[in-house]
Formats: structure tokens, sequence, C-alpha cells
């Protein structure tokens, strides 16, 4: 397991939809250790919205959606 991440978010992710845009990016920031503090940065948000993507409770908005595609064609 990643350093940064907890086993609870780690097996929550493992068990959302991985059809939902910010449970991809979820599987990829676990799979590459990219810190949930610098992908809320990036996307000028809370910490708590980028937990609630990650595990699917909360969709990710269509003003983030465009540039999240993108930042998951580079990091794949």
């Amino acid at each position: 397991m990643p350093k940064g991440y907890s086993i609870l978010l780690a097996d929550q992710i493992k068990k959302a939809d991985p059809t939902l845009l910010g449970v991809k990016l979820a599987r990829v920031c676990l799979d590459k250790d990219i810190p949930v503090s610098d992908v809320a940065d990036f996307f000028s948000v809370s910490r708590m919205t980028i937990y609630s993507w990650f595990r699917g409770d909360v969709a990710v908005s269509s003003k983030h959606t465009e540039k999240m595609e993108k930042l998951l064609s580079r990091l794949k």
C-alpha cells in the first residue's frame, strides 16, 4: 500500500465504481503515490472534496471534468 493512503481509503477506492472519473483518478494516484493534498491544490478544492471524488461519493463537477480527463491521460 502506498505510504500516503490509509488502508481504509485504499479499500474504499478499490470497492468504488471504476467507471466514475474521480475513482479513476484515485486509482492512478494510489498507484503512483500522488498525495491527496497535491490533487486538491491542482484542482483548487479541499482535500475532503478529493476524498469524496476518490470514494465515488460525489460526482466530479462539470467545471473540473475536462481538466481531470487531461490529467488522467497524462498520468496513465
